[in-house]
């Protein structure tokens, strides 16, 4: 082999083998490492809600003791606990001999408005037919006759006797006339707005003493005073009892409220007619919604600074009784629509403004916010920020 050819060779290995060693070297070079972006949390449109929480039992505001009306003995109980009652129902009996005075009142009564409303109701009407006043006027003139009649009689007398009787003839025959002629004008006319008012005030009189005897009857009757359940019965049959001795008592079972307490701290912050939500341990499937109704400036006994509140249902689901135990979140304010945070990503202090970081997809950036409501999970944004902005959370 030439020479100079075995040169060229040689050089050329050289360089292959040298190209092969600089690109295994490149290879297994480390490269530069990049930072992974950090977490964030967008800007989003919520709803911002503050709530107070506070914890308490259904209390039944719906009860009443029945009582007895009178001293009296009981002939009979209709109802024992636990049965469902309507208003106006017989709970128990008195013995008839403590009623019949007050039955006896009510049929006077009773008797005597009829007479009063049917006298009343006549002078609505027409007094008498007009058959019937043209008899009256009949009788009116025959009258009139007899007493002219008479008159001659009396005038044409001379004996002194057959001069007296005549007189008394003649008087008698003046008062049937006078008689017949009042009758004849009280049928003939309208009444008068006198006795029409009269007629009134003697009904009303009459009516006001039915109404008093039939509320006396009724007040000795022992009825359930509206629909509800029996809760208690003490009432015993056989057995006498002086006047207002409880006998039962009644409940409606679904006049609940929410008798709840709240510390001291929140105690400024509840108002009534705040919205409230009601959570029960008997039914964690439902949730009430209600509302403060009452709030009870007195403070609790015991060692913790409390205070009652009451809050109304706006529905009583099934399954609820009195006693149960439930929490309240009660809503102190809401903003609706608003840009928020979670409360997590924020650092607020108590002013109103506060810094956080902002990832712009490249670098961090810091950015100062206006705060505003400061809500139980988010925080409102009032500016500084955008919706759909990412702001740092580490």
């Amino acid at each position: 082999m030439n020479k100079r050819v075995l040169i060229v060779f040689t050089l050329l290995g050289i360089l292959i083998v040298s190209a092969a060693g600089y690109l295994g070297f490149s290879t297994t070079k480390t490269p530069t490492a990049t930072p992974p972006p950090p977490q964030t949390v967008s800007v989003t449109r919520c709803e911002v809600d503050q709530t107070v929480t506070a914890p308490g039992n259904l209390v039944n505001v719906n009860e009443a003791d029945v009582n007895m009306p009178t001293e009296g003995r009981l002939s009979a109980v209709n109802v024992r606990v636990g049965d469902e009652v309507q208003k106006g129902e017989i709970l128990a009996e008195l013995d008839p001999v403590g009623t019949t005075q007050a039955q006896l009142n009510l049929i006077e009564a009773q008797e005597a408005l009829e007479a009063e409303q049917k006298q009343r109701t006549g002078l609505d009407y027409p007094r008498a037919t007009n058959d019937f006043i043209t008899d009256l006027q009949r009788q009116v003139r025959l009258a009139r006759k007899s007493v002219d009649y008479l008159e001659g009689i009396y005038k044409r007398a001379a004996d002194p006797l057959q001069k007296s009787q005549a007189y008394l003839n003649l008087t008698g025959a003046k008062e049937e006339l006078r008689s017949l002629e009042l009758k004849l004008n009280w049928f003939s006319t309208k009444p008068t707005e006198e006795e029409i008012a009269t007629a009134d005030s003697e009904l009303a009189l009459v009516q006001a003493q039915y109404d008093a005897a039939k509320a006396v009857l009724e007040s000795l009757e022992i009825k359930a005073p509206f629909d509800g359940i029996v809760f208690e019965v003490s009432a015993q049959i056989g057995q006498t009892y002086p006047a207002e001795t409880t006998l039962f008592t009644v409940g409606d079972p679904r006049s609940l409220e929410v008798l709840a307490n709240v510390t001291e701290e929140d105690y400024p912050l509840v108002q009534a007619g705040q919205a409230v939500e009601i959570f029960f341990d008997a039914r964690p499937d439902v949730v009430v919604q209600g509302t403060v109704e009452r709030i009870i400036p007195k403070r609790l006994e015991g060692d913790r600074p409390l205070y009652n509140i009451y809050i109304s249902l706006n529905d009583v689901p099934d399954g609820l009784a009195d006693g149960m135990t439930s929490d309240t979140a009660i809503t102190i304010e809401k903003r609706e629509g608003v840009l928020c945070l979670p409360r997590a990503a924020v650092r607020a202090s108590s002013g109103d403004t506060t810094t956080i970081k902002v990832w712009n997809g490249v670098e961090e950036l810091t950015k100062e916010i206006t705060i505003g409501l400061r809500g139980d999970t988010y925080i409102e944004i009032l500016s500084g920020l955008s919706e759909d902005e990412q702001v740092v959370t580490r």
